[in-house]
């Protein structure tokens, strides 16, 4: 790679040769990498059905629409809480439910297939439905924790000039329940390449332990920076392929948190979005465009065929974008590398003087990013770095500190001369006209800093005043 990242740097009229061409031959020659047969991983309680569990028909519903609400109930006397998210650890009461026992069949395939339970309560959202992060929480007297549905609601009408995309094509891949995920298999030792959504979904959370789980605390954190400070509109990933003409009157669009998954069609329609309809793109989180998918079932099933087989009926085969001719590299800047994974560092200044910075005060080699929301700092968890197939363009405005290796301790420790930035991510920033850019944050942490951290916080401000035309408050600029 760094003999590719020299080449284009060296010969820019031989680099969109390289890009073209690079990708697809390394992953050719990844489907011939050594793979070992795998024993099964082991069971552990998020795979295990529980006594009250449930999930809904999707994922994502406009004010107006009926949640429908899957049930399952080994006793009788449990309550239902529906609940909106409005800030950080507060929630609004929406609607409450008490229900019976509700048993439900067992289903074999439920993994890959959905549960098929049948309907247990719905509720209709009313017109006037705020957007965000919706949770139903399950309880009974005998049960020491609750069980949580989580979903979003949108806008009801596509009229914000900033649209944060939520990335919930990753959601549906953390999920266990039933003993499989795109990254777990308890009943074989084969890969695993179809996930339903219509299941319970036990890696959401708002307090996560544990790496395989996906954090709603930050992921809404995010949402409701933008929707405070510029009037944002809430959507799923997955309608750059379902409704990609919601975003046409869009100036930003926000590929929030960690967005690993991404259809052709996805990826077609942002990058059309961005590239040819001008419309400027933050890519605020990491490990972001890695993974190829498809979607089936009216978007409750994802298909992403780790092992380089071909897609079902396509003559097409899985695997990661950067092995193809438009890796993620070459619109957000910067890719995922595994250097650094699982720590968590604060950023040094490298380009004070960019107009990104002002305001700032900051000085080369400062830091900033020392804490975010949750009190750890915010360059970590999966990071971005710049690689041969970075537009020649890009601006490398700041850098992670984190180590390369993830032994000993996470957290960033100055006097530990292993903190040298080796497995830090980089917020990297491309022009693309006058009119419209990509900022890309290098970090899923990075999120946490948006109005915890000055330095971030202004300079996420800076970029949405040039590029999204309105200021604090939804005002015009």
């Amino acid at each position: 790679m760094r003999l590719l990242k020299s080449i284009s740097r060296v010969s820019p009229a031989f680099s969109g040769f390289l890009r073209k061409t690079a990708g697809p031959l390394r992953g050719f020659l990844w489907r011939f990498r050594s793979k070992k047969a795998l024993p099964p991983h082991a069971v552990t309680p998020d795979m295990v059905p529980q006594p009250l569990e449930g999930y809904t028909d999707k994922a994502f519903y406009l004010p107006g629409e009926t949640v429908s609400f899957h049930l399952k109930a080994w006793q009788p006397q449990n309550h239902l809480r529906l609940q909106r998210n409005i800030a950080d650890g507060e929630w609004e009461e929406i609607a409450d439910h008490r229900f019976e026992a509700l048993p439900q069949p067992d289903v074999l395939d439920e993994a890959q297939q959905g549960c098929h339970w049948s309907i247990g309560w719905q509720f209709t959202l009313p017109p006037t439905a705020a957007q965000g992060y919706y949770r139903a929480q399950l309880t009974h007297p005998s049960l020491e924790k609750p069980s949580e549905i989580h979903f979003l609601v949108g806008p009801a009408s596509p009229i914000a000039k900033v649209a944060v995309l939520a990335p919930v094509t990753t959601w549906v891949a953390y999920n266990a329940y039933g003993g499989q995920s795109l990254y777990r298999n308890a009943i074989s030792g084969d890969p695993v390449a179809f996930v339903s959504a219509l299941r319970p979904n036990t890696a959401l959370t708002y307090a996560p332990t544990q790496p395989v789980q996906h954090n709603l605390r930050l992921e809404a954190h995010l949402f409701h920076w933008f929707s405070k400070e510029y009037e944002a509109d809430l959507y799923p990933d997955y309608y750059l392929e379902a409704h990609p003409k919601v975003f046409q009157n869009c100036q930003v669009l926000v590929l929030a948190y960690h967005a690993e998954y991404f259809s052709g069609k996805m990826y077609a329609a942002l990058r059309d979005l961005v590239l040819w309809k001008h419309k400027s793109l933050v890519a605020l989180g990491g490990n972001q465009v890695y993974w190829q998918v498809r979607w089936h079932q009216n978007f409750t099933q994802v298909e992403c065929p780790k092992n380089g087989a071909f897609f079902h009926n396509e003559g097409q085969r899985g695997g990661l974008w950067r092995h193809t001719a438009h890796s993620e590299a070459q619109l957000l800047g910067a890719q995922f590398s595994e250097a650094g994974m699982g720590t968590f560092a604060p950023y040094r200044v490298l380009a004070p003087e960019h107009w990104l910075f002002a305001g700032t005060k900051r000085k080369e080699g400062e830091l900033f990013g020392e804490q975010g929301l949750d009190g750890l700092p915010i360059c970590g968890d999966e990071t971005d770095k710049t690689t041969w197939s970075t537009p020649a363009t890009t601006v490398i405005l700041a850098k992670g500190l984190n180590k390369a290796e993830t032994s000993g301790s996470n957290l960033y420790t100055k006097q530990d001369p292993a903190w040298n930035g080796a497995g830090g991510g980089e917020i990297t920033y491309t022009p693309l006209s006058e009119s419209h850019a990509v900022l890309n944050s290098g970090s899923i942490q990075s999120g946490s800093g948006l109005g915890t951290d000055a330095v971030f916080t202004v300079l996420m401000q800076n970029f949405m005043r040039r590029y999204a035309h309105t200021a604090s408050g939804g005002t015009t600029a």
